[in-house]
């Protein structure tokens, strides 16, 4: 196992405050929730090889909840599901597979495993800072000598809750947004990734576009940008100019909103309006990693600008860290404009 542990290549997954390192063929398979609570399950091509579930520490009468009931719950519900299926199912409490516990200290924690179809490493932890609950497990073959990526994986866990800016990182797309910000929405399709945090009256739009030699065929990156971006842009005059973004061919967007005069021409503006938001952007083409990238700040008062968007820009991981954090192949060319 040392050998193949040498061999294993890593990268970062990191969503609503947490972080992970994880093997690099281990893919968002599914995600679900918001801060408050939620799910993230990672695959390989053969099976479900990690899920995190979070949730507060608090109930919804504001007590604490035990995390040793938690946990008991949990595999209650288990071996339910396992003898309704006719399924062998077994645990050890206080399992010791874990080397090194000094990350683990000033918090409650119990690992145990599970075996059913799989065997199943588990870390049930409350955060040091008594807001939040974390369950981690990493599944695997019962034939498979896998503790040492166990160890490295749960070791390698980390709540930002003290983070001035949050750090994402979902198919090796890497970059820091305010804390404040929350993921308001997010579309991980093929070769298009968008995520869009607000705080109050703020959004933050970040995106990552594969195979841009193919986008931009034929055309220029000032030319691409509002027709493929046409429908998120409709209520904005912009104007574009050309701007080197982190060492890279680039544009600056800035926009305003279309006249109130021309907003009261639409059909039924009462019932539908549309929000009148100020834009500063950015858009660069990286041709090391062959992808474009876009952060764009939507407010509604132009002294609002501020520096979001070179903040974002300035967290946001390119070419320089490629072998590290994007070796993956789920690239594909985004099909249509928006």
């Amino acid at each position: 196992m040392a050998e193949q542990q040498k061999q294993t290549d890593w990268s970062d997954f990191a969503w609503q405050g947490l972080c992970l390192s994880v093997p690099e063929d281990w893919n968002l398979g599914k995600v679900d929730g918001k801060y408050e609570s939620g799910y993230a399950r990672l695959d390989d091509a053969e099976i479900v090889r990690a899920e995190i579930e979070w949730r507060n520490a608090r109930g919804s009468r504001g007590g604490a909840l035990p995390l040793t009931k938690l946990v008991d719950r949990y595999l209650e519900n288990l071996e339910k599901k396992a003898e309704k299926t006719g399924t062998a199912f077994s645990v050890k409490r206080r399992a010791k597979f874990l080397k090194e516990k000094k990350w683990l200290e000033g918090c409650e924690y119990e690992t145990f495993i599970w075996e059913a179809d799989y065997r199943a490493y588990n870390l049930a932890l409350a955060t040091d800072d008594g807001q939040r609950i974390i369950l981690l497990r990493v599944l695997a073959h019962f034939e498979e000598d896998i503790e040492d990526v166990v160890n490295v994986v749960f070791s390698s866990l980390r709540n930002q809750a003290d983070d001035v800016d949050a750090y994402w990182c979902v198919y090796g797309m890497g970059f820091k947004v305010p804390a404040a910000y929350r993921l308001e929405d997010h579309q991980l399709r093929s070769g298009h990734i968008q995520l869009s945090f607000t705080e109050g009256k703020h959004t933050c739009r970040v995106h990552r576009l594969s195979l841009a030699h193919m986008l931009l065929k034929g055309t220029s990156l000032e030319a691409w940008y509002p027709v493929f971006f046409k429908k998120q842009l409709k209520d904005v005059v912009f104007e574009v100019q050309e701007e080197e973004v982190r060492g890279h061919s680039g544009l600056k967007m800035v926009g305003k909103p279309h006249s109130r005069w021309r907003q009261l021409l639409r059909p039924l503006p009462w019932l539908n309006p549309r929000p009148r938001n100020y834009l500063d952007g950015r858009v660069w083409y990286c041709e090391e990693s062959n992808k474009i990238y876009i952060v764009e700040h939507l407010f509604r008062k132009k002294d609002e600008v501020g520096d979001l968007v070179e903040r974002v820009i300035d967290g946001y991981i390119c070419h320089a860290q490629q072998d590290e954090t994007e070796p993956r192949s789920h690239a594909r060319l985004a099909a249509d404009p928006q």
